[in-house]
């Protein structure tokens, strides 16, 4: 019969060994030789904790890194919790987050010490953009400039006002193999007699065309790149 426990003082005579044996052979392997192998786990079951201060099935106590990484190492010190991988025995901190409130669709990020921030489910018809290099759920809405002179668009623009009063404009497009499914607006809001343009950058071109131009006051134009070449839409 199998015991599933320490021997017991004054008892158990005569089986001290098989139950000792037993009980460590649970967890611990033993081929029964001189090994360096032996007494190392094989195993490792974890009984289940309680409500009771001082149960839980794991703690770790907070200590000092190891000056030089050790591959399959388990570290924690202070907040930060620490698993280095084999390859080039690189110490990777465990991304850890509150999830007491968290809800259905809520997103997490990255913040600035490596932590996950919880980002809650925006809004029906909100989109999530960047503020000061952090996602936030807002209002859909376009990027606005005015350009008085010659510009070049950048994959940050949107809408672009073009105002000709000062001099010939050209609005310049970016290159048509970078901007895949990228969509600019550009509109002409003076009625000078100066020329305002849209063109392509190099030799990339617009339904054809090297250029367009927009000669009358508020006339407009939408482009979008398929990868190749810009299209107007």
């Amino acid at each position: 019969m199998v015991q599933q426990r320490l021997p017991i003082v004054n008892s158990d005579d005569g089986l001290w060994g098989d139950i000792i044996r037993q009980f460590l052979m649970k967890e611990h392997y033993n081929d029964d030789t001189d090994n360096a192998v032996n007494g190392g786990h094989k195993a490792v079951t974890i009984r289940a904790g309680t409500a009771t201060a001082g149960t839980a099935p794991l703690k770790l106590t907070s200590g000092t890194l190891l000056s030089t990484a050790e591959a399959g190492a388990v570290e924690f010190n202070t907040d930060s919790l620490y698993f280095t991988i084999t390859t080039g025995a690189v110490r990777k901190k465990v991304a850890l987050y509150d999830d007491a409130s968290g809800a259905t669709g809520d997103l997490y990020y990255r913040d600035s010490s490596g932590n996950f921030v919880r980002l809650g489910i925006g809004a029906t018809g909100k989109t999530m953009k960047v503020n000061s290099g952090l996602p936030s759920w807002d209002d859909v809405t376009f990027a606005t400039s005015t350009k008085t002179s010659n510009y070049t668009i950048t994959g940050t623009d949107v809408v672009i006002f073009a105002n000709a009063t000062s001099g010939n404009v050209t609005i310049t497009l970016p290159v048509a193999s970078a901007n895949a499914g990228y969509r600019f607006y550009v509109k002409r809001i003076d009625g000078s007699a100066n020329t305002c343009a849209i063109a392509g950058s190099g030799a990339d071109t617009i339904d054809g065309q090297a250029s367009v131009s927009l000669d009358l006051r508020y006339t407009s134009l939408t482009v979008v790149s398929d990868g190749s070449t810009w299209y107007i839409i």
